[in-house]
């Protein structure tokens, strides 16, 4: 990992891709008769300015030389001038601009505080997302509970759904909070157990007994739970449990990141701004900036957590912890690099597809007149730099 390594007279240098356990972001050198060829294959990714960073600093190095970690993970500012990228092979999953995520750093400290607060208080969730009538409270809080079992603490179980692989940093940290251990079926416990986390293993529970349990996505509906829920009880003791459906598609319909239809046209529609001047390419650099406050950049507390379905003993939460890019973190990644080539890889209708090419194009566009521009006004700044673009100096692109 972060090494440059020579295979069959191709370099190859791994980084993380900011995914699951294992996804890696690989940049290929390869020389030919037209001269070096530069190729990054991101595979499944969460884009960030780190790997921006990473790529340009990798690139920089003549391939005589040595690429070690201390290299790629430098603090150092990355090189100014860099050499152009010919292929990026993207992960596009959600490069539409409907997808809005938070910073999974947001999302996991929401969840795993609001599963403390869930643990600690068995009134809190019966009343969550509940406003009170001011002017009835006031006197109904003098009145004895109608139902003491309602206020009476109960043991709640605490589900989260995951896949083959990935998650992790979702479920561990609502363990961390709660005190907890983790029940995972025994296959996804010996997949767990090749990550060689010791603290991790140490974490797994033998029985079902634990209050963390980490089952199949699929799993994760009410009658899935109600199931799940009786299995539990017969060596847990629980009497209720919440469960977490952590996903990006989990930002549309009523649930977080659904954002009001603008009126007209969509102001970050590829059509709207003309690159191929200095005002259109200004123009375009304001779109993403708009971009940063309409489509992304979002922050996630408690107060968007809305369940999807409830009962007396079950209550889902979709929460939208992406291990994927948002658009936002799309378009600055391709902004940010100078690359001749972007080339999708995840693909779906033909509309779709054809509206992904047009954004892609259109970044590039974007990246290629700000090479312009900058050399016109002297400025010899790469692009990751630029003030607008907000790549820099994003704290939540994570």
């Amino acid at each position: 990992m972060n090494t440059r390594c020579n295979v069959h007279g191709v370099h190859v240098t791994f980084i993380d891709a900011n995914h699951c356990p294992g996804a890696v972001i690989i940049v290929f050198e390869v020389p030919s008769e037209q001269g070096l060829v530069r190729i990054v294959h991101t595979g499944d990714f969460r884009a960030s300015r780190e790997h921006v960073e990473q790529i340009l600093r990798i690139v920089a190095i003549d391939t005589q030389k040595a690429v070690l970690p201390e290299h790629v993970l430098s603090a150092q500012a990355t090189p100014c001038v860099s050499p152009t990228i010919d292929y990026v092979y993207l992960d596009t999953t959600y490069l539409q601009p409907s997808y809005v995520f938070p910073p999974q750093t947001d999302v996991v400290r929401a969840v795993a505080s609001f599963c403390t607060k869930v643990n600690t208080d068995a009134s809190f969730l019966p009343n969550f997302g509940h406003k009170p009538n001011p002017r009835i409270s006031p006197i109904t809080r003098w009145f004895p509970s109608r139902n003491p079992q309602s206020v009476r603490k109960r043991r709640v179980l605490f589900v989260v759904g995951s896949y083959t692989i990935g998650k992790e940093r979702l479920f561990i940290e609502i363990a961390q909070h709660l005190g907890a251990r983790i029940y995972v079926s025994p296959a996804k416990r010996r997949m767990l157990e090749c990550l060689g986390s010791s603290q991790l293993v140490q974490m797994l529970a033998p029985d079902m007994s634990a209050q963390v349990h980490v089952v199949e996505m699929s799993k994760v509906n009410m009658k899935g739970m109600a199931e799940h829920l009786a299995s539990a009880q017969k060596c847990g003791g629980f009497s209720s449990v919440v469960a977490f459906s952590p996903t990006g598609w989990a930002h549309s319909g009523m649930h977080y990141g659904a954002r009001p239809e603008p009126r007209g046209p969509d102001p970050l529609d590829p059509g709207l701004a003309d690159p191929e001047s200095h005002a259109g390419f200004e123009r375009t650099v304001q779109l993403l900036a708009q971009a940063a406050c309409m489509h992304g950049d979002s922050t996630f507390t408690i107060d968007n957590l809305k369940p999807r379905g409830s009962s007396s003993t079950v209550t889902i939460f979709p929460v939208p912890y992406s291990e994927h890019s948002s658009f936002a973190e799309l378009a600055r990644f391709v902004c940010s690099l100078k690359a001749t080539h972007i080339i999708p890889t995840v693909f779906s209708s033909p509309a779709i597809n054809d509206t992904a090419a047009r954004w892609l194009r259109h970044w590039q566009t974007i990246n290629i007149h700000f090479e312009r521009w900058a050399r016109a006004a002297d400025a010899n700044i790469p692009p990751t730099h630029h003030p607008t673009l907000g790549l820099r100096d994003c704290k939540n692109i994570v």
